[in-house]
């Protein structure tokens, strides 16, 4: 199998092709971890080709608990010349959506492979070239944005950038000038266009989809958005991050809270918290260069929904539930 697999093909690789594939995967992030100023203290030293068994011991022995800090993570430098394993211009991204605003180091091939993932969601989401999309953003140079651009390319759709979502009236005005037919964006930045909508007692019934982050959609949201916008209206979702990349999406077979996994770009584990009863999902990205993701937390409690991939879409990347999120990380 290819390193880097297409976003689609890997959804259609038997079980044991998947876990042969993350393997070799893991022992390349193995390598570039121990090189890393901010990984490499979670591992033995002194074995130049380290083998699963290593891998495995070595995690073992870094529990959940201890895994390396997640400020350190963000704020790691990026490794000298020498010590890069991909080559590719840096991109330097700001994240403002955090408690303390951070930067993320990637390479542009990474952010763009990345970015083929996300694409994919948008598409299964049902996005296509007639689609006009309204994405909801922040001001700045956000990872989220670059992706999200780059990720609805890849359906043909037309994208119509939304830099300061908390305009309502300006915003509705731009929706039903430019016919947007989805919104894009997380649900707070949804938030002031419909509240401009109901205190006017407005209505637009040409949005046809809202494609959202995982955080959850409480019925009563719900039932306020269906009344501005259409009983037709659909809702899909997206499970990505910032500093764990695309993380998971949604088949029309998945309930409320349930994602595949992106497993071409992650491997997931869910690892038991302190009181034991339940997991937290844990990502290790296979293709980040500069700020290796290693064993890194997600900070959301999850089970694992279909494990062995046999999905009734005929799907078989491996699916999860999210239960509840622990803080925001």
């Amino acid at each position: 199998m290819d390193p880097k697999v297409n976003p689609i093909d890997v959804d259609f690789i038997p079980a044991q092709g998947r876990a042969d594939y993350h393997r070799r995967s893991l022992l390349r992030l193995w390598r570039r971890a121990i090189r890393h100023p901010a990984t490499r203290h979670q591992f033995p030293v002194g074995r130049k080709q380290p083998t699963l068994a290593d891998i495995k011991s070595a995690w073992a022995t870094v529990g959940i608990r201890d895994i390396y800090d997640h400020s350190e993570h963000l704020h790691s430098s990026p490794p000298s010349e020498a010590g890069r394993s991909c080559p590719g211009s840096d991109m330097i991204l700001c994240i403002g959506r955090a408690r303390k605003p951070r930067t993320l180091i990637g390479t542009h091939e990474e952010l763009l492979y990345n970015a083929c993932f996300d694409g994919k969601a948008y598409c299964l989401s049902g996005i296509a070239s007639d689609d006009r999309v309204l994405v909801l953003g922040g001001s700045g140079t956000y990872y989220a944005e670059y992706c999200s651009f780059y990720a609805l390319s890849r359906t043909a759709c037309t994208v119509i950038p939304i830099g300061d979502y908390k305009r309502g009236r300006e915003n509705a005005d731009i929706m039903r000038e430019l016919r947007a037919t989805a919104i894009l964006g997380p649900l707070s930045a949804l938030l002031p266009l419909l509240s401009y909508l109901e205190l006017g007692d407005l209505t637009y019934a040409g949005i046809r989809r809202i494609i959202k982050g995982a955080e959850p959609l409480s019925r009563q949201l719900r039932s306020r958005l269906a009344q501005r916008f259409g009983k037709d209206l659909s809702f899909h979702s997206v499970f990505q991050t910032p500093d764990h990349g695309a993380v998971g999406f949604q088949c029309s077979s998945c309930g409320p809270g349930e994602y595949h996994l992106h497993e071409g770009l992650i491997y997931a584990e869910l690892s038991s918290r302190n009181d034991e009863r339940a997991t937290e999902l844990v990502i290790s990205n296979l293709y980040r260069s500069r700020m290796p993701v290693v064993r890194l937390r997600t900070g959301h409690y999850a089970e694992w929904v279909d494990p062995e991939g046999t999905c009734l879409c005929g799907l078989t990347s491996r699916k999860i539930r999210i239960l509840e999120e622990l803080s925001d990380f």
